[in-house]
């Protein structure tokens, strides 16, 4: 993965993405932060990551940068015991900003599962819950 060219998430367009499964590392200052799988990376990526609403239910990745930035825990973001505010969104886009992306392209999600895991137990990213 670290091979792949990385795009700046503030730079990041729809159409960068490839619509094939995949799995996906964000970087912040050259250090992995999180790795995600996807079944359809410009969905999954552009869809719920890059969304610009307040709700992070359908995004671990924002989540977990909210839990990471002091807004709230995970659990209780996607459980709705705390409703993310349009600030909280907007905190979690400017930290994403400073990231870069890469993604490398899988033959099925099967695939994407097992690279997933190959690197989450590898790289043991801060970001991405276990």
């Amino acid at each position: 993965m670290d091979a792949q060219a990385r795009r700046t998430m503030s730079a990041l367009r729809r159409e960068d993405l490839p619509t094939d499964p995949g799995v996906y590392s964000v970087y912040r200052d050259g250090v992995r932060q999180y790795v995600g799988k996807a079944g359809c990376l410009r969905d999954r990526v552009w869809k719920n990551h890059s969304a610009r609403g307040a709700s992070m239910t359908n995004s671990a990745m924002r989540r977990n940068v909210a839990e990471h930035l002091g807004i709230a825990t995970a659990a209780d973001i996607k459980a709705r015991r705390h409703q993310t505010s349009v600030a909280d969104a907007q905190r979690v886009r400017a930290w994403l900003k400073g990231c870069e992306i890469a993604w490398q392209t899988c033959a099925d999600e099967s695939a994407a599962v097992a690279l997933e895991a190959a690197l989450k137990t590898e790289h043991r990213p801060p970001l991405t819950k276990r």
